[in-house]
């Protein structure tokens, strides 16, 4: 027995219509508990996709930064449980969760229809986030047959559809108002079927501000030198196991940064010999920056 609440304690509550956590703590303020295990009642089916701001293209490494947009879906069967808004800041420090959206259904096929529609409605803008990679993992023929996913999450292929189904934003020509206009793709269930619809939303204030920053530290990138070693997220350096003058191999673990809990070992991507080293312990690092320098061996 686990006695703690879990995560996935939606689910629990969107099947039998129980508030788990208000009965934990009636429990502990020394309420008795009010009913017994065959009065509990599983109805339909329900599913909870965790929405962290990870990367499932660059093995669902953290994606900390700013949301520059956010709208969450609705709808019947549909609960939404998150802590952010527009503006909000996803550190490095924490746990990447950032939302987590719960739906019933009357089955199993019905619940994972109405989680695609859902996940299809929810915008998540300046962070890269497991959106589309819900969607093309709820779209795979092994889920959608409820048999086992051996090696299905991890693939190349549900990295490249999860890219196609991230959500895909256009500029378009500004409002009568003069604001930034951006067209928004987004799929709707309306009498049991989907729709694919295109809406032109306002941009907000500071989303171009957002996306001249990430232009620029992207040219700042490419513009350093060849051989480069520069960290895919942003976080605190825990260790750094090189010096100028070593040789390295491929593989070989060039610094060690902590990113929402977890530590990620930055490697060589090939043989040289250490020329410049960039970061140094506690050092808090950005995405992109510069790790060390490898110059031939």
């Amino acid at each position: 027995m686990n006695t703690r609440i879990q995560v996935e304690h939606t689910v629990t509550e969107m099947a039998t219509g129980l508030d788990l956590v208000r009965e934990q703590v009636l429990i502990a303020a020394g309420e008795p508990l009010w009913l017994r295990q065959e009065d509990v009642r599983l109805i339909g089916h329900a599913i909870e996709c965790r929405i962290n701001a990870e990367d499932p293209s660059n093995g669902f490494l953290p994606s900390p930064g700013r949301v520059t947009s956010y709208r969450e879906p609705g709808g019947p069967g549909v609960r939404v449980d998150s802590g952010v808004i527009a503006g909000s800041e996803v550190p490095g420090l924490y746990d990447p969760l950032v939302a987590k959206v719960i739906v019933h259904g009357v089955d199993r096929e019905h619940a994972r229809r109405r989680m695609l529609r859902a996940l299809g409605e929810f915008e998540i803008g300046g962070i890269t986030t497991l959106l589309g990679f819900h969607r093309a993992l709820l779209d795979h023929p092994c889920f959608v047959d409820g048999t086992t996913c051996h090696g299905v999450v991890e693939s190349d292929e549900l990295a490249k559809r999860a890219q196609e189904l991230s959500h895909q934003t256009t500029t378009v020509p500004a409002g009568s108002d003069g604001s930034p206009r951006r067209a928004h793709r987004l799929t709707l269930e309306l009498d049991g079927r989907r729709y694919e619809v295109e809406a032109l939303v306002p941009e907000p204030p500071y989303a171009e501000l957002a996306r001249k920053r990430r232009e620029r530290a992207a040219a700042g990138t490419r513009a350093g030198a060849k051989d480069a070693v520069v960290t895919p997220m942003q976080g605190t350096v825990l260790a750094v196991e090189v010096e100028v003058g070593d040789e390295v191999q491929p593989g070989q673990v060039l610094c060690i940064v902590e990113a929402m809990k977890m530590e990620n070992e930055i490697t060589a991507p090939h043989a040289g010999v250490v020329t410049e080293v960039g970061v140094e312990v506690g050092q808090a690092v950005t995405q992109g920056q510069v790790v060390c320098v490898l110059g031939e061996a």
